[in-house]
């Protein structure tokens, strides 16, 4: 994968498209001093700027089908994920791992945290006040191997990226909804843990396993869901698009840019699967998080994503 990523950054698409980056740069801090115009984001899923399918395949994550069909949510188990009910959705796609480093880095490396086009409104803002240009623990050997989840990022740049991806690729991707990532986590049927509905050792990163750390993607592919996804239990928590709200949910659209620039500093973001350091009962698919006032602005060790799309990518 480093390879590929590296032939892609010596490739002439990546140079061209710098150089169209820095071109337009320079373009704007003209404007700015001519006629005094401050950065205002756009918040286009799309940029003209970034050549479509630029990217290797290996540095696309890769997805896994979820078919429509009604499904149970929610258990009389977990008091938190009260009540158990019936939700039906269409068909739809997600990551079958979380987005690993080496996944993150073009972003890094690319445009991600210099183009406001990405970003939320509320995004570009706290990432300018607090001068965000990369994860929190970025250079942490701890949690910066390439096929580790990526982790110390916020609601904001998870949106972030998957917009960015979304331009690169010409295929647009999101964050999944609590639905989906509980259908995809738990199958038709509301299993207890993704693989069943007995607990068995070996099948997650949780606290009992004893890593105390984060492994690469996929390193328990026993534990698997009945979609394919893996590492739905343990390693990460991760952050979804949905607002915390009481049972039952509704369908409704979170990827529009309304709903997503109302996430300022108040409201909950969910986040749900667990990390390395939850014990059993925590790592049950039906057990629900959420960031509390500071909605965006968690940067945990033990928090990233992974993505949805409506759409096979192509």
């Amino acid at each position: 994968m480093m390879l590929d990523y590296q032939k892609w950054v010596s490739s002439p698409k990546f140079w061209l498209g710098k150089l169209r980056l820095i071109a337009i740069t320079s373009f704007s801090i003209l404007q700015l001093g001519i006629f005094g115009c401050t950065e205002s984001p756009i918040n286009s899923t799309t940029s003209s700027d970034s050549p479509a399918n630029a990217l290797p395949n290996s540095i696309i994550p890769e997805m896994v089908e979820v078919p429509a069909g009604t499904f149970l949510m929610g258990s009389t188990d977990v008091p938190i994920a009260h009540p158990e009910y019936t939700l039906e959705l269409p068909t739809y796609y997600i990551g079958k791992t979380e987005v690993t480093n080496a996944q993150f880095r073009p972003f890094v490396e690319g445009d991600g945290y210099t183009n406001p086009d990405y970003w939320t409104t509320p995004g570009w803002q706290w990432r300018q006040k607090n001068t965000i240009t990369q994860p929190l623990y970025w250079d942490d050997s701890t949690w910066n191997g390439d096929e580790q989840p990526v982790v110390g990022i916020s609601w904001y740049e998870a949106v972030a990226y998957a917009h960015w991806l979304s331009a690169q690729t010409g295929h647009e991707y999101r964050l999944p909804t609590e639905a989906e990532w509980e259908k995809a986590a738990r199958g038709p049927n509301g299993l207890i843990w993704p693989w069943g509905d007995d607990w068995r050792d070996g099948l997650a990163n949780i606290e009992e396993a004893g890593h105390g750390v984060t492994l690469p993607v996929g390193s328990y592919p026993d534990g698997a869901s009945p979609y394919g996804a893996l590492d739905m239990t343990g390693n990460v928590w991760e952050w979804l698009s949905s607002t915390y709200k009481d049972y039952p949910l509704t369908v409704e659209n979170e990827w529009g840019e309304s709903y997503l620039n109302q996430w300022q500093e108040d409201g909950t973001i969910v986040s749900r699967g667990c990390s390395y350091n939850c014990g059993r009962s925590g790592s049950r698919a039906a057990f629900r998080s959420s960031s509390d006032s500071n909605v965006a602005y968690n940067h945990f060790y033990e928090l990233g994503f992974r993505l949805a799309s409506d759409s096979p990518p192509e």
